[in-house]
């Protein structure tokens, strides 16, 4: 009934509630269109910066030297960063494209991998090997497009001599003109290591360039040294005298069952000699040999048995096994029961094997040390012996080799068939965190360990600001407007109170109670102040329009300069609310104090 006589009463005085509609949508249509310029451009400005990968992007400014560890650390240190990969020396990534046509341009490599942001948020997807992505640059200056094929050419001069290295790729994509304005093909960074390698003067097998080999080399944790006569305290001394060894002792046959991981034969000394911090080269087992010339002893170097996995080749049906790996030497045969092994004129590919059913004579071991990885593809023999289960053996500088491993990288080349030595470290990276505002924290991580590096913190920066002074500059001009639009809604309610008084009176007569009467300003608050929302929403929403539009050709298509979410309406919607019942709250309070014998005076 409150509601009904409220509405009734509104209309009654429609030329004054009009008046007073109008008035609250004067005050809250600018707000609106101010509120949805900031929200719009400010939206619009930070979605660019979020929604564009380079943004994010975090870049050395100078060359330094960042090993694999270092990247392993910090990936696992920092999961701000998204995605980081190495790059090489800018000046071995300069190559020469050539398209099918015969167009040239030099282009820049770039590295790429499994979810790089900038190519896979500007749609193109990562390239295999055998592939690149180009820039827009890139792509217009060779007038290719995504499929066609292009051949990225690098030179070099060995001995005054200018050698050229070639190889094809196909265009698996092209960047959009935002991505980069500069001329660059995205590729693997096996690709940007080989050309690096290509112009170090280099080899490599898997393009067919040719040059040196950094082939791995053997280290060893120790040597055992069989000798059929005890040495003399001399001849012990001489042993770690300037060889790179640093203690000799005695083993026991049982001593040096456990470490070798087979029994020798008896009637032999046998010595161990350690080092004290690095493991021992070849070098080092060739001065021990030296100095033992003329006594038919034996040097076996020795590594600390390697986890292995051995598993059939790729493409073969097979379950994997897991093993212990341990090292033989050349003469081994002299001092073992494993003289039928196959082992001592066999390959340095070759590792023997006991109790294992392995339908191939090939099979690829995988080995993980200190968190690096190596796979590569050997010649298995089987034991005829007995030995324990689940026992490698492999040549002394195979396990060498593969003890290398525990002190730097190393891969095996398939077209070289040995294990060569991986680069120790990197110029540069490309790094990227998963958003803008984890940029400042990873530059600062970064500086504090004395890299400089370059990013867009400083436009982040800026749309923070506008962001702040703008949102500063809104609740100004709000909180005048809020203040303006409450007391005009205010003195109109108690205006309205004033001019009932007689009528309220006569209501209280009738029997209305006073929390009735006090709803009776309450309700017509809330419907001019609805009836003006509606008013200013429609003022906003055709003004709003013409800005966007006038506006479009700087908007992508998901922009707008002015616009409000549905959280903005419902906040406003919640807020106007809030003011409406303030206001007619006042006003409902000369309503409680009226007395209803006023009205029977009237009478």
């Amino acid at each position: 009934m409150i509601f009904r006589l409220a509405t009734k009463d509104i209309i009654h005085d429609w030329l004054l509630s009009t008046c007073l509609i109008f008035a609250i949508a004067s005050i809250i249509a600018p707000l609106l269109i101010l509120f949805g310029l900031k929200a719009g451009t400010i939206q619009t400005l930070r979605g660019r910066l979020v929604e564009d990968p380079k943004n994010r992007e975090i870049r050395p400014i100078s060359s330094h030297r960042f090993d694999r560890d270092w990247f392993r650390q910090v990936r696992a240190a920092h999961p701000e960063i998204s995605f980081v990969i190495p790059m090489t020396r800018q000046i071995s990534t300069t190559v020469t494209a050539v398209s099918s046509e015969g167009k040239n341009s030099r282009l820049s490599l770039m590295a790429t991998g499994a979810d790089d942001p900038l190519l896979l948020e500007n749609g193109v997807n990562i390239p295999d090997r055998g592939e690149c992505v180009l820039t827009d640059a890139a792509a217009k200056a060779l007038g290719v497009v995504a499929s066609d094929s292009v051949t990225l050419r690098g030179s070099r001069i060995i001995h005054g001599r200018r050698e050229d290295g070639s190889f094809r790729v196909r265009v698996k994509g092209v960047l959009d003109v935002r991505a980069s304005g500069l001329k660059a093909a995205f590729v693997r960074l096996d690709v940007i290591e080989a050309v690096e390698d290509f112009k170090d003067g280099r080899a490599v097998p898997a393009y067919g360039w040719k040059g040196t080999l950094p082939v791995a080399y053997p280290v060893y944790d120790w040597a055992a040294i069989f000798t059929p006569e005890p040495l003399s305290r001399l001849e012990q001394i001489m042993l770690i005298n300037n060889t790179g060894f640093a203690t000799l002792k005695t083993l026991s046959t049982r001593d040096a069952t456990s470490i070798l991981g087979f029994q020798p034969d008896g009637g032999w000394t046998i010595y161990h000699v350690t080092v004290s911090r690095r493991a021992a080269g070849e070098e080092s087992i060739q001065a021990v040999r030296h100095r033992l010339r003329g006594k038919n002893a034996v040097v076996l170097p020795w590594v600390r048995p390697v986890d292995i996995v051995l598993s059939p080749p790729e493409g073969q049906q097979g379950a994997g096994y897991h093993m212990k790996l341990f090292a033989l030497g050349k003469r081994s045969g002299d001092v073992s029961t494993l003289n039928s092994a196959g082992l001592s004129n066999g390959s340095i590919r070759t590792i023997a094997v006991s109790m294992v059913d392995m339908s191939s004579r090939t099979a690829d071991i995988s080995i993980e040390e200190a968190g690096r990885h190596l796979v590569m593809s050997v010649r298995v023999v089987p034991f005829t012996g007995q030995l324990p289960a689940e026992t490698a053996f492999a040549p002394a500088p195979l396990a060498g080799r593969l003890n290398l491993l525990r002190y730097r990288d190393v891969v095996y080349d398939p077209g070289a068939k040995c294990l060569l030595l991986a680069r120790r470290g990197y110029a540069g990276f490309r790094m990227y965190t998963g958003n803008i505002d984890q940029v400042a924290k990873i530059q600062q991580v970064l500086e504090n360990e004395g890299i400089a590096v370059h990013t867009e913190q400083q436009r982040i920066a800026e749309v923070r600001r506008l962001d702040r002074y703008l949102s500063l500059i809104f609740w100004l001009i709000a909180t005048v407007g809020v203040i303006g639009g409450i007391s005009a809604l205010t003195a109109s309610l108690y205006a309205s109170v004033e001019r009932k008084k007689k009528e309220l009176n006569i209501l209280r007569l009738l029997g209305l109670l006073k929390r009735q009467i006090v709803l009776f300003p309450v309700i017509q608050g809330l419907i001019l102040s609805a009836s003006g929302l509606t008013l200013a929403g429609l003022v906003f929403w055709i003004v709003a329009r013409i800005i966007n539009h006038l506006f479009s050709s700087h908007l992508r298509a998901s922009e707008s300069f002015c616009t409000l979410s549905t959280t903005h309406i419902v906040i406003l919607i919640a807020g106007l609310c809030a003011c409406s019942i303030f206001s007619a709250t006042l006003a409902a309070l000369q309503a409680i104090r009226l007395d209803p014998a006023e009205a029977l005076r009237d009478e």
